[in-house]
């Protein structure tokens, strides 16, 4: 048992206003340094991983460790539990306050910072200690509170808690340290919930890249146990043995280390010389990863004088993992069924330090083949190192070293590997060409009779009245043939096809114009409802423009995944014609519905329907014609606009 105390007045006395006030500022300011999401389930791991470590490094053979993780979604709190070495009386009555740490540097966190955060950042927290001379449970209330209260009626302290730790399995604990954080609405995150991770596997992948329980030296004799507990009280538990960092080529079926590709390259060339062939267990990979250091390191890519330095100070270790397609991560991210957008394992740079992941991604600096830096995820470890208070980040010696690391994998030995990869389209096997050749004709018929193309309009197609196409598309060339059919047939009037070629990186290309008679480019919305504003066309009377360069496809996916993985640049392409958007622009873009009259002032030429315009810089990035949406709007005009308006005026408002 212990008497109830100040955790503020193991650090100096604060009987006055002016020294209270002094100490919750430097409290706020420990607390505004932590902004990420998983900032408290870092610092609880963090704390138990390191008393783990330091019982084993004095205890060796003898001590079994164990972790054990509690996410409470429906008490909205989470525990962290482990039998290392636990706080001394001494110990428990100090470690709360700003600066106190009994930390070596060896140790992953010793700013004393972490345990105030915990302490202050929230309402709840309960600590549960046992050492072979000393054993509580205590807990503290209403903190947070407290900190931004410029009246309060006393300092929060920590009572003793009668009830007991709140793992109950922390009691067959032979010594150790059990902690547990409760959220609410003053907190981030507030709600444990809001991730939409509602089992055990799905936090231990989470935590596994986020926190310290992805140890980038892995520890085996950790025996690591997860429970989630959903807002119904239904739980799920996942056993595990030993910590470790989720290494991306994992996560995949077939990857090979750069180091065995080229060995297995010159093992070749030395028997068959110039005209070896590479064996198939050595192409068609998902990904191409290594773990390297500074010798290893200096054997792919050239280190200037700068980054040896670094090397010498700070002896890096790098990961990398190159995936054949940047939708890795997103299938991933998908398949972990978490919250929409929110993207777990990313590409980009994850710097680390005291063997744990700390600091959010960075992105890769590519000076050309702008895109494959959405395929590469490097982790770049760092001894001697630490984050800035909080885990903000890294000194920007440390970042730009990072980053050139990065884009010189890249650049050279990646580059030279990328063929080894699958291609982004897949190739299909022999037997499933030939068994979908069998069906080929059936298929389209069944599709003709299930999807006819039809279009309700006396405007166009003068004098039949109907589109060619019988059926609506289903691939790329069908597109094309749709956009043919709607230029001969009067419905699109402002572009000229000047030629198609899929063998050049861009699909053809086209002009704008504006020729006579005028009225034919002028907005009217029954007669000609892809038509631009009368001043528009007045200022564009005779007009031809440079030609431009146009992409075809079946959907605007395909051309998100072209521009992310490098294969083409949205700065070079002015029109895109689909037949649908997809849903893969979301969240680098937001598209705006030029078929919705009140945006008729944003189409430049006749026949645009949408534009694509970047989330981050505001930039137009390109036109769009949707020719599914089109061909709804000339069947249907009012029912049209209010559908525009329902998907992209809803869309616009989540940026």
């Amino acid at each position: 048992m212990f008497n109830e105390f100040d955790p503020l007045t193991s650090k100096q006395a604060i009987d006055t206003e002016v020294a209270i006030n002094a100490m919750k500022r430097e409290i706020q300011n420990i607390l505004d340094s932590y902004v990420g999401w998983f900032d408290p389930f870092c610092e609880l791991l963090q704390n138990a991983l390191d008393s783990i470590e330091e019982r084993i490094s004095n205890e060796q053979n003898t001590y079994e460790p164990q972790l054990r993780i509690i996410v409470n979604l429906k008490e909205n709190n989470v525990t962290v539990s482990d039998n290392g070495i636990g706080l001394k009386k001494e110990e428990f009555e100090q470690f709360l306050a700003p600066s106190f740490s009994f930390k070596s540097g060896n140790t992953r966190g010793h700013k004393g910072v972490g345990a105030t955060y915990l302490a202050y950042g929230f309402n709840y927290i309960q600590i549960a200690t046992k050492t072979p001379d000393f054993k509580v449970t205590g807990k503290m209330t209403d903190a947070r509170n407290w900190l931004s209260d410029e009246n309060p009626a006393s300092n929060p302290k920590v009572i003793p808690d009668l009830s007991g730790a709140k793992d109950p399995i922390f009691d067959k604990f032979d010594r150790g340290v059990s902690v547990t954080i409760g959220f609410d609405s003053t907190t981030r995150p507030r709600e444990l919930s809001w991730l939409r991770a509602t089992t055990a596997d799905q936090w231990y992948k989470i935590l596994s890249l986020k926190t310290g329980l992805g140890a980038i030296f892995p520890n085996e004799k950790i025996s690591s146990t997860i429970e989630v507990i959903d807002e119904k009280g239904n739980s799920t538990g996942l056993e595990f043995p030993g910590i470790g960092y989720l290494w991306p080529h994992k996560v995949v079926r077939r990857s090979k280390s750069l180091q065995e590709l080229q060995d297995n390259e010159r093992k070749l060339f030395e028997k068959q010389g110039t005209s070896l062939r590479i064996p198939a267990s050595m192409t068609n990979l998902d990904a191409i990863y290594d773990n390297l250091d500074t010798s290893g390191l200096s054997s792919h890519i050239t280190i200037d004088e700068d980054e040896k330095l670094i090397c010498q100070k700070y002896d890096p270790s790098i990961y990398f993992c190159y995936m054949y397609s940047a939708k890795v991560w997103a299938q991933f991210n998908e398949k972990l069924g978490i919250r929409l957008g929110q993207n777990i394992l990313s590409p980009g740079i994850q710097i680390a330090a005291n063997n744990m992941p700390q600091g959010e991604i960075i992105q890769v600096p590519l000076r050309r083949n702008i895109g494959r830096q959405n395929q590469i995820h490097v982790l770049v470890h760092l001894h001697n190192c630490r984050a800035d208070l909080g885990r903000k980040g890294f000194q920007k010696e440390i970042v730009e070293f990072s980053q050139s690391i990065a884009r010189k994998l890249i650049e050279r030995p990646i580059h030279r590997m990328r063929s080894r990869l699958r291609p982004i389209t897949g190739a299909r096997s022999d037997l499933a060409r030939e068994d979908e050749v069998d069906k080929w004709k059936d298929e389209f018929i069944k599709h003709e009779t299930e999807h006819p193309l039809t279009i309700i309009n006396d405007n166009f197609f003068i004098p039949t009245k109907r589109i060619s196409l019988t059926s609506v598309p289903t691939r790329e060339q069908d597109v094309i043939a749709l956009l043919n059919q709607l230029i001969a047939g009067g419905v699109i009037r402002g572009i000229k096809i000047m030629s198609t070629n899929e063998h050049f990186t861009y699909d053809g290309m086209y002009r704008v114009t504006v020729d006579g008679p005028i009225e034919n480019h002028i907005y009217e919305a029954e007669i000609n409802p892809l038509g631009i504003l009368e001043d528009y066309a007045q200022e564009l009377t005779e007009f031809i423009s440079a030609p431009k360069i146009m992409e075809y496809k079946y959907s605007l996916d395909g051309l998100i995944e072209d521009l992310e993985s490098g294969l083409k640049n949205s700065n070079d392409i002015g029109l895109v014609v689909v037949w649908k958007t997809g849903s893969d622009y979301q969240g680098n873009y937001y598209i705006t519905s030029l078929l919705d009259p009140d945006n008729l002032s944003e189409r430049q030429f006749h026949g645009v329907t949408h534009v694509m315009t970047n989330v981050n810089t505001g930039q137009r990035e390109m036109d769009l014609i949707v020719l599914e949406e089109l061909i709804d709007l000339l069947n249907d005009p009012q029912g049209a606009v209010a559908r525009q308006r329902a998907k992209y005026e809803e869309e616009s408002l989540l940026e």
